[in-house]
Formats: structure tokens, C-alpha cells, sequence
């Protein structure tokens, strides 16, 4: 081999190592590849539709909007209930059955990652929560629908359907931190 031919296959390795670190740059920063949050990770409700892991980071659910924490809402009677503590209440329920594991999809305006979830015995957390009346579903923002989950809830008159209650992204614009 001539010294030339040496450079060269040197000089394409190089090249394909650094197209090799931008295809990986690219997963991790687009969003091309997702990184899983693991079964056995440690994590607590933060409200309805939040999760924080034992290293502190926060972990939105994907594709819902859960009451806030402070919230109210009215059951079919008049009576205020605490909505948004219910669904916190229901996700850590949710959470407790173990194996939880994560797939993150994107990152909010916050800094959180947005990530969709499962747990033992439940496939999609956020399409549980929307199911049993304690969110509402954002596919039409997101492209991925729980409509059927709501209009089932809907339906049932489950959770925050059972009665009114204030969307949460409204009572949030009136209400801020």
C-alpha cells in the first residue's frame, strides 16, 4: 500500500466517524431515538399529570392535562370536590403497581421531558388517567388522541366528568404561580 492510499482510508474513517457522532447527536437531540426512563425507577406524583424521579428530574405525561394540584371542580350535586388532589391521588395509585418504565417523547417549554408511560397492569398511563375522568386528552395538539378514552369517561360520567369543572389550562391562565 502507498503511502496515498494509506491517507486516504485514514482520511474516510475520519469521515465516517464524524458522520457516525452526528447521526447520534441527531437521536439524542431531535428526537429521532427515545430514551426510556426504566422499570424500577423511583418516582412520585407531582400532581395529575407529573412524575419527578429520585434524581429530581421532572417527567410530564404525554398527551393529557390533568386538573392542577389546587384545583377544584363540581360534582353533579353542586358540590366542590378537590379535583386536582384526586388526580394526583389516582397517578401515584397508578404508579405504585410497579414496573413503571417511561419513553420520552419531547421536552415542554419548562425544560421537562414529555414522556409516555406504563405501568403493571397498564399499558399507557396517560390513556388510563384520561379513561377514568381525572384528565382530558390533548391529541388534537399532540396527534396522538385519547378521544375514545374521553368520550368514554365522558360518557360514564367518571372523575372530573361527573359533574363541571374549569379545563386546566384555563384555570391556569387565571390562576398563576
Amino acid at each position: 500500500m502507498t503511502r496515498q492510499t494509506l491517507i486516504n482510508q485514514l482520511g474516510r474513517a475520519i469521515a465516517l466517524l464524524l458522520v457516525l457522532g452526528l447521526v447520534l447527536l441527531l437521536n439524542r437531540y431531535c428526537g429521532m431515538e427515545t430514551e426510556e426512563i426504566g422499570p424500577g425507577a423511583k418516582l412520585v406524583a407531582v400532581d395529575g399529570d407529573s412524575l419527578r424521579a429520585g434524581s429530581g428530574e421532572e417527567y410530564r405525561i404525554f398527551a393529557i392535562d390533568a386538573p392542577e394540584l389546587h384545583q377544584t371542580c363540581t360534582d353533579a350535586n353542586g358540590k366542590e370536590w378537590d379535583c386536582g388532589r384526586a388526580a394526583k391521588t389516582e397517578l401515584a395509585k397508578l404508579i405504585k403497581r410497579g414496573d413503571v418504565s417511561c419513553v420520552e417523547k419531547a421536552t415542554d417549554k419548562y425544560g421537562r421531558n414529555v414522556a409516555q408511560c406504563r405501568a403493571k397492569g397498564v399499558p399507557d398511563i396517560g390513556e388510563t388517567m384520561v379513561r377514568e375522568g381525572y384528565a382530558i386528552d390533548l391529541g388534537r395538539q399532540t396527534g396522538y388522541a385519547y378521544a375514545g378514552a374521553e368520550s368514554e369517561a365522558r360518557a360514564a360520567g367518571k372523575g372530573i366528568w361527573a359533574g363541571t369543572f374549569q379545563r386546566p389550562g384555563e384555570w391556569r391562565e387565571q390562576n398563576p404561580r
